[in-house]
């Protein structure tokens, strides 16, 4: 005799019930659950009926807790694929939590109001590529992460044999808009010097006066060419003060994350990005400040950091920010703190060349460094002019 057919996976069998007392029934089936084990599901009421409606939710909630990639195909919800490719990315130990979190948050805001609706198969070329445009529509950038993570999600979907093809690769590819990098002029810095001095500093000022951390973070920030959360990492241990020159070991960053608040990530942006630069004097005295202030603290203690001892948090630090570049005339002009990068890598390329500006910024390859930091050098050396002339008319 044939015994009991084996349950799909992520299916019940029939629901059965019983009386336990006049107010109390029992209802209770027969799960398969993801492992491939099958399990007796029971749930209690006060009614038949309700036994059952409880039975059939708490069922429902295994079976979305179980969405996996096994159970998905090509005929499913493409957001039943979108939560299985998150799923199987959260696992993925070579990406900072900060990373992930950017592509959830992308996902979720770029690319699944558009196609939430639609299953796996019906993302087609045409569909994507009119959802690119629209997006292109709005900014180059938008329109560029959106094809990213779109791309990641259907790969996904390759991998696992749902689909043939990664559709987002047939599309049309989108033409980058012309960009040149642009340092701050020595005017300018010298305003947001001034602006970020003289901060909140006047006479009948009301509530408390700055304590010039923003201040000293600006001068860190053009001497060693770092991003705002490296200086923020900046640890008493990470500094070499009695090195010729002086030196900083850049080894992790200051990130906001889910759930976690303001903490220090034990890397920078990317791993390669681990690096001991040398830095100027004016840099190396504002150092030797924060150094006297935590004096009496332990060796981990933050350079910067707020009054209860933690990281200061990015963002409050780009709003003083735009606070100072409003004070100095420069509001409108699209400056962030990731300028004093862009123009120690102008300064370093033109100087010493773009690989010079390359290791000092943590790049890999020079040509992050030259596309998106160094701001060209326009000017002829006039070596050529001595040559042209001889060109010249006879006397």
């Amino acid at each position: 005799m044939a015994g009991r057919p084996r349950l799909p996976i992520g299916t019940f069998g029939a629901i059965q019930t019983s009386r336990l007392a006049p107010d109390r029934y029992r209802a209770w089936t027969r799960f398969r659950d993801w492992d491939g084990q099958t399990r007796q599901v029971t749930v209690t009421a006060a009614s038949r009926n309700a036994a059952i409606t409880l039975l059939k939710a708490d069922l429902t909630k295994r079976m979305h807790a179980g969405d996996s990639i096994d159970s998905v195909n090509a005929g499913s919800p493409f957001t039943l694929l979108a939560e299985a490719w998150l799923a199987d990315l959260r696992m993925d130990v070579d990406r900072a939590d900060s990373t992930k979190e950017i592509y959830e948050r992308e996902l979720r805001g770029l690319v699944l109001p558009t196609f939430e609706h639609f299953t796996v198969r019906e993302v087609t070329v045409g569909r994507i590529e009119h959802f690119l445009k629209v997006q292109r529509a709005k900014s180059y950038t938008r329109a560029k992460h959106s094809r990213t993570i779109l791309s990641m999600v259907l790969g996904f979907a390759v991998r696992r044999e749902i689909i043939a093809r990664n559709p987002v690769k047939e599309t049309s590819r989108m033409k980058k808009p012309k960009h040149i990098p642009k340092a701050l002029t020595a005017e300018q810095i010298s305003a947001i010097r001034v602006a970020a001095r003289e901060r909140r500093m006047g006479e009948g000022r009301m509530g408390p006066r700055p304590d010039g951390q923003v201040r000293e973070l600006i001068e860190v920030m053009l001497g060693t060419a770092t991003r705002i959360g490296e200086t923020l990492a900046l640890r008493k241990c990470d500094v070499d003060m009695a090195a010729d020159p002086p030196r900083v070991h850049i080894n992790g960053t200051v990130i906001v994350g889910k759930g976690k608040g303001v903490y220090r990530q034990e890397h920078p942006k990317t791993h390669e990005s681990n690096r001991v630069v040398a830095v100027p004097a004016f840099a190396a005295e504002v150092i030797r400040h924060r150094l006297a202030l935590i004096a009496g603290a332990d060796a981990e203690h933050l350079l910067f950091f707020s009054r209860n001892g933690t990281p200061l948090a990015p963002n409050n630090v780009r709003r003083i920010f735009r606070e100072i570049l409003k004070l100095a005339g420069l509001e409108g002009m699209e400056i962030t703190p990731h300028a004093f990068r862009r123009t120690g890598a102008t300064l370093l390329a033109n100087e010493l060349g773009i690989q010079a500006a390359a290791d000092m910024l943590g790049h890999t390859s020079t040509a992050t460094t030259k596309e998106h930091y160094a701001e060209p050098d326009r000017t002829v050396k006039s070596e050529p002019a001595d040559v042209l002339q001889r060109l010249a008319p006879d006397a």
